[in-house]
């Protein structure tokens, strides 16, 4: 299992699958990198390490494409990380031996499976990955300017091969609800050929509201009032992205009303486990999985970033969104603009983080009955899908067959 190792959407909903592999008796190795390493060690599963590949991004978390570009595929940066990372993915197979790869938005874990002849399956939540056409920041230079020309179109070809080897897979699984409500719609756009290869297997996630009950213990044991609006901000992402966005944060919570009640998650794996109480804010630096839901199934508003694990895992719990997008990234973007065509939350940019904007915000949703309703429709939705038994059906079937992978 090769899930991307760049903040921890993708190895989390791996993992979730992996253990219910793991439950019928299937032997995993998971293969990943980076912060998706990190986390996979420390649930204790059987890792190997493949070379990392990440976005270079400004101090603000802002996605800066000239250094990507750089350093990890329109120079150099192919053969020092793409490369480098297909080869070690072919290493870790040979090693292995697998019967199946499962590849989480992985394209040198499909080329290395192709390559050795392995049945492969592909989850995935941006088909089409996209470049932002000028970056947010407000003055270019010409060199800038020009880059971002040559950049755009040289991208049209990059984006062409992406696609095609998605399409290389076996199966290509979308860990999103079915149309017409799917949220990463915009990051699809699947050409026609591959299309009888798609399955919508709906969002990926350990529990359902029905599994929790929201008690007085477990209120006092969050040191929440039950007669306040409960607001959960659950920053990931990135160390840059994360550090930057719960430092706005903290900043715009102070002297927040009495009559309401955040709980900010700052995402550090590393991260002290006890809360720090500050008036009527509680901040944790990193929550449990078991607390990460109980949060899930008690607030009333979601504050996050708009990855669409986020959106999707909190959808599954019919809450309502507040989506604040690393700036240029487009997959979160599209993601959050979707959200909002979809009445199921608003959209906040970064550098209009205040307390006005964001307290505007928990007032349109708390007073705009249609929000609620929307999510209930995601929530039900998501109770007749059972994904995580869906995408383990597959994979077994995909197993079982014998594969022409020169096809």
């Amino acid at each position: 299992m090769a899930p991307c190792g760049i903040g921890l959407g993708h190895v989390t909903r791996t993992k979730s699958i992996a253990k219910k592999l793991l439950e019928n008796g299937d032997e995993i190795v998971l293969s990943t990198y980076l912060d998706g390493l990190k986390y996979a060690k420390a649930m204790g599963f059987n890792t190997v390490a493949s070379h990392p590949i990440l976005f270079k991004v400004a101090n603000d978390g802002t996605v800066d494409f000239r250094k990507t570009s750089a350093r990890s595929g329109l120079t150099l940066g192919f053969h020092r990380y793409i490369l480098k990372q297909i080869v070690s993915e072919i290493t870790n197979m040979k090693q292995f031996k697998p019967d199946l790869v499962f590849s989480d938005s992985r394209a040198s874990s499909v080329i290395a499976a192709r390559l050795l002849r392995i049945p492969i399956i592909l989850m995935l939540n941006q088909f089409k990955v996209e470049m932002i056409r000028k970056p947010s920041k407000e003055k270019m230079g010409l060199l800038d300017r020009l880059f971002f020309f040559i950049a755009n179109i040289f991208w049209v070809f990059i984006r062409t091969l992406i696609g095609d080897i998605w399409g290389q897979s076996n199966l290509i699984l979308i860990p999103d609800f079915p149309n017409p409500n799917t949220i990463c719609i915009e990051n699809l756009a699947i050409p026609r050929k591959y299309l009888s290869k798609v399955k919508y297997v709906g969002p990926i996630v350990d529990l359902a509201p029905n599994d929790l009950q929201v008690t007085q213990d477990m209120l006092e044991k969050l040191n929440l009032s039950k007669s306040k609006v409960t607001i959960y901000a659950a920053i990931s992402g990135p160390k840059v992205e994360r550090q930057y966005l719960t430092n706005q944060l903290l900043k715009v919570l102070q002297d927040i009303p009495e009559d309401l009640q955040f709980v900010l998650s700052c995402g550090d794996p590393d991260g002290n486990r006890n809360p720090t109480i500050i008036n009527n804010l509680i901040k944790y630096e990193w929550l449990n999985e078991e607390t990460q839901y109980a949060l899930l199934k008690i607030a009333d508003i979601i504050i996050c970033r708009s990855g669409h694990g986020s959106i999707t895992k909190a959808l599954t719990f019919g809450k309502t969104l507040i989506l604040i997008p690393t700036p240029d990234h487009t997959e979160q973007i599209l993601n959050a603009k979707r959200a909002v065509q979809l009445g199921v939350g608003v959209m906040l940019e970064q550098k209009e983080l205040t307390k006005r904007t964001l307290l505007n915000a928990i007032t349109k949703i708390s007073q705009n009955t249609e929000f609620k309703k929307k999510t209930e429709y995601f929530c039900n939705l998501a109770q007749n899908l059972s994904s995580i038994d869906t995408t383990v059906r597959l994979i077994a079937e995909t197993k079982s067959k014998r594969v022409n992978m020169s096809d």
